[in-house]
């Protein structure tokens, strides 16, 4: 408080004066109270040194030598590139070229940084309780659910191959696990069964895990068949249906011949083996 020769007294603010939004071009005496936005914090701030063009903050940093937070705000710290979905970290918020949405498809992306359906999900997924599946639905990787799975229909991929059972080694079931051969086979052969190229099936499957494998193929010659499959490359013994090994590969139509297995440790299986012969 001072007294002029006017005997006027000053006393100074007797409260507290709303300014509104920060502006570089405006002075501040002691006590003004602004808003502002420096892209990192949203708050408003008290003024305690009179100054002009001194912003209340940086990058979330207060400047301290002018203004004092009044509010805090929340962090508005964002994180990752154009489209990746935000999410809370630490303070601000976070992003991820692999959590994606697409806003001109309209597509979101789990795992996935161009997703290439509505809902695009790569990776392992873990379905607990219901699931209910309406129209045509594709899954890539693996998928676990925990409960009850009701399908009221169910179709499967068929990988057609305009070719002989003899002529291709490797069985992808990333693929398909059912595969028709439309070639007569010039000879016997014997399947490898993977996941494809860069992945095993010993990797796909968990203990307790079993998958059926279907092969159809072409035949003209009895004496052209297969009794025998590897996984992963590595020799299988198979349990053949009652105890028989196939002696036959049929001599007309498509014989079928279906592996279904088990795995039962690591690079461990029980195989249980079919054939079915069909006229054509």
């Amino acid at each position: 408080m001072s007294i002029n020769p006017a005997n006027e007294i000053d006393v100074g603010k007797i409260k507290l004066v709303w300014r509104g939004s920060y502006n570089s071009s405006s002075s501040y005496t002691v006590d003004d109270i602004v808003f502002y936005d420096d892209g990192n914090t949203s708050s408003t701030y008290i003024n305690v040194s009179n100054s002009t063009g001194q912003a209340p903050s940086t990058g979330g940093t207060v400047n301290t030598s002018y203004w004092n937070v009044f509010v805090r705000g929340a962090s508005g710290t964002s994180g990752g590139t154009s489209g990746d979905v935000q999410f809370k970290l630490n303070t601000g918020f976070g992003g991820t070229s692999l959590f994606t949405f697409n806003n001109t498809t309209i597509r979101l992306g789990i795992g996935s940084e161009a997703p290439t359906s509505t809902l695009n999900v790569l990776g392992s997924t873990s379905i607990k309780d219901d699931f209910i599946v309406t129209g045509i639905s594709t899954l890539s990787g693996q998928t676990n659910i925990n409960e009850t799975l009701k399908v009221d229909q169910i179709i499967q991929n068929v990988s057609i191959i305009n070719g002989a059972a003899n002529a291709t080694s490797n069985l992808d079931i990333k693929t398909a696990s059912n595969y028709l051969f439309t070639s007569a086979a010039g000879s016997s052969w014997t399947h490898n069964i993977r996941g494809d190229a860069s992945t095993t099936l010993n990797s796909m499957m968990e203990v307790g895990d079993k998958i059926s494998v279907n092969v159809i193929s072409y035949t003209n010659n009895a004496s052209y068949l297969t009794t025998n499959i590897t996984i992963d490359g590595s020799a299988i013994t198979e349990n053949w249906q009652y105890g028989l090994t196939p002696a036959t590969g049929g001599g007309g139509g498509y014989t079928t011949y279906t592996w279904t297995i088990i795995k039962t440790g690591n690079n461990a299986y029980t195989v249980l083996a079919g054939q079915s012969l069909q006229t054509s």
